[in-house]
């Protein structure tokens, strides 16, 4: 019987959070599948398909005699990695860190998918005015419809390498945003008229100004996010070696020798 893949992705889930919260260290031997069977009220057959899957994440070797070993999924993960680690809260780098690098990270494939769209995309954007034009109900469907619109704009260029790369950052993205966006807030109200004017220069063909005014987007944004994250951690969310920013002293002119 093919086990369903609702009850793969359950049980999956479940040896995710036991690795990633420390259950199952690196270089640890998995329990046996009758064993993981009982544990987690399943099939054998749902847990060699949910085994399969953490070995894609990088988190499980599965050789045949020897049973299946856990790997370091800091140093052998991906992306789909992103909503187990963040909720089991074990970071190497204090939350602030993590939360401003997220956000920057974000920043960049987002000013990427622009600037593709601007060089290579067929005009109009329809997709992507389609989702501006929704008027999504709640900071979380709004937030989601943000994401849309950057995975469209990636999709529309046809760069095909760029939008897998873009899909293995973006769709964990959109799964951590559920759990986040509810305790941190979404988008400020009214993004749709400040993307529209990003989309407005992608179809001018501006790709400079299009990339330049997402940027200018998100630091308004992360801005106010950031703010929250402050209260919440308790300060910290400012770069380690942020400092106020001066002009460099101008250089002192030489005389000229008579």
């Amino acid at each position: 019987m093919t086990p369903s893949p609702t009850e793969v992705s359950r049980v999956a889930a479940a040896l995710v959070g036991r690795i990633v919260g420390g259950a199952y260290p690196s270089g640890l031997r998995l329990p046996a599948e009758m064993e993981l069977a009982r544990e987690l009220a399943c099939g054998r057959s749902t847990i060699r398909e949910a085994l399969r899957h953490l070995v894609g994440l990088g988190l499980v070797r599965s050789r045949r005699g020897s049973g299946a070993h856990v790997l370091d999924f800091r140093r052998e993960g991906t992306p789909e990695l992103l909503t187990a680690y963040v909720l089991a809260g074990r970071f190497d780098q204090p939350p602030a860190v993590l939360a401003r690098e997220l956000l920057r990270m974000r920043t960049l494939m987002a000013a990427e998918a622009v600037r593709l769209a601007a060089l290579y995309a067929a005009l109009p954007l329809t997709e992507v005015r389609a989702l501006l034009d929704q008027r999504p109900e709640g900071a979380l469907e709004d937030t989601k419809r943000e994401l849309a619109v950057f995975r469209a704009l990636v999709r529309a260029s046809e760069v095909w390498p760029a939008v897998w790369l873009a899909n293995v950052f973006f769709r964990p993205l959109e799964e951590l945003l559920e759990a986040l966006v509810p305790l941190v807030g979404g988008v400020p109200p009214g993004s749709e008229k400040e993307l529209a004017r990003v989309v407005a220069r992608i179809e001018a063909r501006d790709d400079v100004g299009a990339t330049e005014a997402v940027r200018a987007y998100f630091d308004r944004v992360d801005a106010k996010l950031l703010a929250v994250l402050d209260k919440q951690l308790g300060g910290g969310t400012a770069p380690p070696h942020a400092s106020p920013k001066t002009p460099p002293p101008s250089p002192k002119k030489r005389r000229s020798s008579p």
